[in-house]
């Protein structure tokens, strides 16, 4: 009997320390796993916080590089357009209706510097024009997209000088692709549709990509009701711009 009792004993003392592991582990599992998610939430929204801090950062530095290479355009009849740098020998591209029939404009640039520039190409038919401007020789011109056409939905930053106001940013998407619409009897054949708010004096500003800060189209027309604008794709203009370029040397 003593036997078979120290057997029953030994059973008991077995029991309970299976239970008492089998609590431990039911312990751990429902308070340790708690404890780490709340930290990998907190990872995980500090990782978030950074990525987008970084993205706005990235943005911020686009539009400051992109700046630097937008001016403004003014007539002897005061009124203004916008347009950009683009190549080392000082060549900027606007819209025709911008210059008119001028062969010489002035040229404002963003850090308030004036310079003559001489109409070196223009299209009316496609809204197009080159001014060359030799001061701006040899500075860095604003880089262009010259492989692929941009796809509704792409983020677009549309930079100029509307109403006067320069250095003035918008954010928007293109909203529509391959638009044929008439404005002020010029036909637009082919262009992007964007969000980004323009006016008065944007156009021949550039249509900037928001991820990669390169030139996709040149800002040209907007509708009298609502927020919709259109932009020329560089992509399709680069031939007869590069044209007019070379031959002016």
């Amino acid at each position: 009997m003593k036997k078979v009792k120290k057997w029953i004993g030994s059973g008991i003392i077995t029991v309970l320390i299976w239970a008492a592991g089998v609590t431990s582990i039911f312990i751990f599992h429902n308070s340790i796993p708690k404890e780490l998610k709340l930290s990998s939430q907190i990872i995980e929204l500090d990782t978030a916080k950074a990525a987008s801090t970084d993205s706005a950062d990235a943005v911020k530095k686009i539009i400051e590089d992109s700046q630097k290479h937008v001016v403004t355009i003014q007539l002897d009849d005061g009124s203004l357009g916008s347009g950009f740098q683009y190549n080392e020998k000082g060549d900027v591209i606007t819209n025709a209706h911008v210059v008119a029939n001028a062969k010489e404009v002035m040229v404002l640039t963003k850090d308030s510097r004036e310079m003559g520039g001489q109409v070196i190409g223009v299209n009316p038919s496609r809204d197009i024009a080159l001014v060359r401007v030799k001061d701006l020789k040899g500075n860095e011109p604003l880089p262009v997209e010259r492989k692929k056409k941009s796809a509704i939905g792409d983020e677009v930053l549309a930079l100029g000088s509307p109403l006067g106001l320069q250095n003035t940013v918008t954010d928007g998407i293109i909203s529509g692709v391959d638009r044929e619409v008439n404005i002020e009897q010029t036909y637009y054949k082919d262009a992007y549709q964007i969000s980004a708010p323009i006016a008065p004096g944007n156009s021949g500003g550039p249509l900037v990509d928001k991820k990669t800060g390169k030139v996709i189209g040149i800002n040209s027309a907007a509708t009298d009701q609502g927020t919709i604008g259109f932009s020329i794709p560089i992509i399709a203009v680069l031939d007869e711009i590069d044209s007019w370029a070379n031959q002016a040397e």
